[in-house]
């Protein structure tokens, strides 16, 4: 029984060490089910989607990772360049200590989960203010 609470343990510490100075994001229900912030919930809803078989969904990775790196772009105009390379630093080292299992869902669902983090970065990208 100890193994398999050995990797849920990790996790959690894990996801504990990922806490940076990231502006806060608005708690409630449309949040309820993402990451702690929408740019590492969004990094890992691709992840997911790209688990699914990439070769047969090329496609919507390519506009997956568009979208991703349009939205990166517009915040690091805003100055937040920074705290996007924390946040993506901190998804690394939750990811390497991670038992997520990739696709879990399906297909379907792991591009509706991307499309749903994605427009919630935008969201966020949108919401911050210019860089002074």
């Amino acid at each position: 029984m100890f193994r398999f609470l050995l990797p849920i343990a990790f996790a959690l510490v894990a996801a504990g060490a990922g806490v940076s100075n990231a502006q806060p994001v608005p708690a409630g229900p449309a949040n309820a089910r993402f990451a702690p912030h929408p740019y590492k919930s969004a990094l890992g809803a691709i992840a997911n989607y790209q688990a699914c078989g990439v070769r047969a969904r090329g496609a919507d990775v390519a506009r997956l990772e568009a979208t991703l790196r349009a939205s990166e772009a517009a915040a690091r105009a805003k100055g937040l360049g920074p705290m996007l390379d924390q946040l993506y630093r901190d998804w690394q080292a939750e990811l390497a200590v991670s038992t997520m299992m990739g696709c879990v869902h399906g297909p379907a669902a792991a591009l509706a989960g991307a499309r749903t983090t994605l427009r919630a970065f935008q969201t966020w990208v949108a919401a911050q203010p210019p860089a002074r």
